[in-house]
């Protein structure tokens, strides 16, 4: 087993110092104790990678990449667990709409299925709107949704609603109601008690989700969406672990190669990292709060999907210029590096001689 936990150090350091501490393992690792001197040869292995023995603040930097990445890869996994997942039919819709009032003549109602499990303003993403989504629209791309709506509501109301979502089989939340329109506090033309009420309900059966708004005005309107799919939540968690593994691993092997560096190569290395993830954490820090906040502030049957709390793709412009900064920063890193002092080259005769 400890010979397979010395992956956790780079290669160059396997193959001179190796073969040293498994031998120091053997003797010090009792079986009692061998849990401890596994994460302990794991913990330093990964240190191991980082180079730079006397920095201080070498892990805590490695440590910002390595999440920020598992953070993104989680979304990328989920992303493509929904791009999985069952796509809407629209028959379902009507399905829905017919069970639950199969006595009212439903006044519109969509007929065809959505192009894409993801769509903006109603489109599958394309070059046409990947300018839309890069310049500040980002937040328009959404899971897909099929619509239908009543000119007039039954008269009984919400009370009716729910008693049909119930005989149908939806697991329901309770009514959400928000005024109808606003007006100043303390005016004596705003009277709270008289302002009409729009209320929303969610419901939840299978891998579909209702929402259904009862508007003042009297009109109903009803939505179709997907739940959450189940393998989101194991991708998510695959992703996180991979992409903090693999940004632990890259920062590691740049933070090595510019180790020794001319300064020419580590100053700039330098600035276009931290730079780089000023781009990728700041939407983060913007967009996980306002997210949490919205959370918190009503009810979601289905939680946002994981890159809106990351500010993506609202945000998407940032992280792509992060991303670039990145990759030249890995270039310079992959320079050569500089020849030591005093190495001579194969061959040539000693000029002291």
């Amino acid at each position: 087993m400890y010979r397979w936990l010395l992956l956790a150090y780079p290669r160059d350091y396997r193959r001179t110092r190796g073969a040293e501490i498994l031998e120091t393992v053997r003797d010090v690792g009792a079986a009692h104790r061998r849990i401890r001197v596994a994460a302990n040869l794991v913990r330093h292995g990964l240190r191991a990678r980082l180079g730079r023995p006397a920095s201080r603040t070498v892990v805590a930097w490695a440590s910002v990449f390595a999440v920020v990445c598992g953070l993104f890869a989680a979304s990328f996994g989920t992303w493509l667990a929904w791009l999985g997942s069952r796509p809407l039919d629209h028959r379902d819709l009507a399905a829905v709409v017919g069970r639950l009032y199969p006595d009212r003549q439903v006044s519109h109602l969509d007929q065809d299925d959505p192009p894409a499990v993801f769509l903006i303003y109603g489109h599958p993403l394309d070059k046409d709107l990947l300018s839309a989504l890069l310049l500040g629209d980002g937040g328009e791309y959404a899971p897909a949704e099929l619509t239908a709506s009543f000119d007039q509501a039954p008269p009984a109301g919400l009370t009716e609603l729910r008693q049909r979502l119930d005989a149908a089989g939806w697991e329901q939340s309770e009514p959400v109601r928000s005024d109808a329109y606003g007006c100043v506090p303390g005016s004596p033309r705003c009277d709270p008690a008289s302002i009409p009420s729009d209320i929303a309900v969610y419901a939840e059966r299978g891998d579909h989700i209702l929402a259904v708004e009862l508007n003042a005005e009297g009109s109903m309107h009803l939505t179709l969406s997907r739940a959450t799919p189940g393998a989101a939540y194991p991708a998510g968690v695959i992703g996180f672990a991979l992409g903090t593994l693999g940004g632990w691993v890259l920062f590691g092997w740049a933070s090595r190669r510019t180790e020794g560096q001319r300064p020419l190569v580590q100053g700039p290395v330098k600035v276009l990292y931290g730079v780089a993830m000023l781009f990728w954490t700041a939407p983060v820090l913007l967009g996980a709060p306002m997210m949490l906040t919205h959370h918190l502030g009503e009810p979601h049957p289905r939680w946002h999907v994981p890159w809106e709390w990351l500010g993506q793709p609202a945000l998407s412009l940032p992280f792509l210029v992060g991303a670039f900064l990145l990759i030249v920063a890995l270039g310079l890193a992959a320079l050569p590096p500089r020849r030591a002092a005093g190495r001579t080259l194969a061959g040539a005769s000693d000029p002291a001689v």
